[in-house]
């Protein structure tokens, strides 16, 4: 709520408390009297210009304020048109007493007639309770409570101006009409504070709204009901204390109307808590007590009733008498049905909580079942946490052994990765040994001397990669039987009119029997084609360099 709209409230309640002081303490002596005879009109005005005001403010984008539901901006018009018609009405009463008349019915009749129908209208108009159940006991009880009011008022008022004689009939219907207005608004005062237990009331802005509104029509009912006993007995004095809840109540009425539009709105989390609290209290609230409370003022005014020796009250018993009956069905109505309802909510709660136990055995197994898969899944990683560390630890036979489970999916990926680093080592293995057999091979061939035997290394015998690039080479190694002899014998590369071995592709694993050299009968001759060494001269010496390149052999021309 923003400063200008706290302003404008406490100007009407700065506005209410001057009416209040002058009026009851008659400061100033005939400007109370004035003060309290325009007191009503004027608070009408006030009263109504807030609620239209409020009920007709437009709502932008971003407005804090609290939505209208339904027809509710409705009912605050209806109600603010009502209250300017009641202003309206005492505007022409005004008049009357200023020209020193007092006709009945008047124009003035028009504008008090029509406020307790439009008010009535749009307090029926207000949001209802959210559940069809709720709804009827509100309906019950508010039923309960307008009976046993209209039953008082006809008591108290309403059946000695019904009986009272030499009046027209359309001032004797406005004599009973005022009456019954008041005890329809006054019972639409305990409607609304029965109807407010709802979720839709636990909006603060709506809440206050509801209460100040009832507050406004106590005043007013109050002053007006006291107003038409006092006129009915010819007691009544103008602008005395008592016509001070025409204008509180309508003001009040107003401020109602501001605090409904301008608060800012609740947000759900707290309604919802609200209810949750409200559903939560067990102990019954004093809003629940009004209807019975009401229906045993019926029954005291019953026996005064009865108990009179007036002859006027024996007149007006057969309508007191009905009425207490009807709001006595009314109250054994409702009973039956609260036992309905509560035998309805037992077998709910019984279905329940049969639903509650299923519910709990399912929650049992699927605990236990949870809690067999989770030691199953704890196995399983311990599991493979020891195949884990067995292959780092340098275990590559180590592998995972799980069938079934959540893991298997990981066990295969973990028992593929082994066979793959098992794999990827024995390459490099193979590897490595290729590398060593090279570099023997390199050295065998730089150490080599010309007119001398080639001896293979060790390391390239079993190698099928190097035998193939010796026999690709021309190069042949001493036979088996020359090598046990002290001393071996040369070999040389074949003759350049040998044809050369069929190629194969290499075998990516190696292999058992290694390729041996062919051995020639006799010892190595050096041929034109074999490759020649780079030879040197130095102070008359020839110089062979022991890591020259090796020269691809010159074939013949076979043309």
């Amino acid at each position: 709520m923003n400063s200008s709209i706290r302003t404008l409230i406490k100007a009407v309640a700065w506005v209410g408390a001057a009416m209040v002081i002058i009026v009851v303490f008659h400061l100033g002596g005939s400007i109370a009297l004035r003060i309290g005879q325009f007191s009503p009109v004027t608070g009408a005005f006030i009263g109504g210009g807030l609620v239209l005001f409020s009920a007709t403010y437009p709502r932008h984008r971003n407005d804090p304020g609290e939505p209208w539901i339904g027809l509710e901006q409705i009912s605050w018009i209806l109600i603010g048109f009502g209250i300017i018609m009641w202003g309206i009405g005492d505007s022409f009463w005004r008049y009357y007493v200023s020209q020193n008349q007092a006709p009945f019915p008047s124009m003035a009749d028009i504008g008090y007639s029509l406020f307790p129908l439009l008010a009535f209208s749009g307090l029926l108009l207000q949001p209802a309770a959210d559940e069809q159940g709720k709804r009827l006991v509100l309906i019950m009880d508010s039923l309960i409570s307008m009976g046993s009011i209209f039953a008082l008022a006809w008591y108290l008022l309403l059946g000695s101006l019904a009986q009272a004689a030499g009046e027209a009939n359309l001032a004797k219907f406005l004599g009973l009409y005022y009456p019954i207005a008041d005890t329809a608004l006054l019972s639409c005062i305990i409607f609304l504070l029965l109807r407010g237990q709802g979720r839709i009331y636990q909006s603060t802005a709506r809440r206050m709204g509801l209460l100040v509104l009832g507050l406004g029509l106590c005043f007013f009912v109050g002053s007006d009901f006291l107003f038409n006993v006092q006129q009915n007995a010819g007691t009544y004095v103008e602008a005395t204390w008592l016509d001070l809840g025409w204008p509180l109540g309508l003001m009040t009425i107003g401020i109602a109307a501001c605090v409904r539009r301008f608060l800012p709105a609740t947000s759900e989390e707290i309604i919802q808590q609200r209810q949750e609290l409200l559903e939560e209290k067990t102990n019954l609230t004093p809003m629940q007590f009004v209807p019975y409370a009401l229906l045993g003022l019926l029954f005291v005014a019953l026996t005064l009733d009865v108990l009179a020796p007036d002859g006027g009250q024996r007149t007006i018993r057969p309508v007191l008498l009905f009425a207490t009956i009807g709001v006595v069905a009314l109250v054994v109505t409702r009973q039956i049905y609260t036992m309905w309802e509560n035998m309805r909510l037992t077998q709910r709660q019984a279905e329940a909580l049969a639903s509650l136990e299923r519910a709990n055995q399912r929650v049992a197994e699927q605990s236990h079942q949870i809690a067999e898969y989770n030691a199953e899944l704890e196995q399983g990683i311990e599991h493979l946490k020891d195949v884990q560390a067995n292959l780092a630890n340098g275990n590559l036979r180590a592998r995972a052994n799980l069938t079934n489970g959540a893991l298997l999916p990981l066990a295969g990926s973990l028992n593929l990765m082994a066979d793959r680093l098992s794999r990827l080592g024995q390459v490099t293995n193979y590897g490595q040994r290729i590398m060593r057999a090279l570099s023997d091979l390199s050295i065998a061939f730089e150490r080599h001397a010309p007119g001398t035997s080639f001896s293979i290394p060790e390391s390239c015998r079993d190698l099928t990669e190097i035998n193939r690039l010796l026999v690709a080479l021309r190069v042949k190694g001493p036979s088996p039987q020359s090598q046990s002899k002290p001393a071996p014998q040369a070999y040389a590369p074949a003759s350049n009119g040998s044809q050369p071995l069929p190629q194969r592709p290499p075998s990516p694993h190696p292999v058992t029997q290694p390729l041996r050299p062919r051995i020639l009968n006799g010892p190595y001759q050096p041929q034109e084609s074999d490759p020649q060494w780079p030879v040197e001269e130095r102070a008359g010496m020839r110089i062979i360099s022991n890591s020259g390149p090796l020269r691809s052999p010159a074939h013949k021309s076979t043309d």
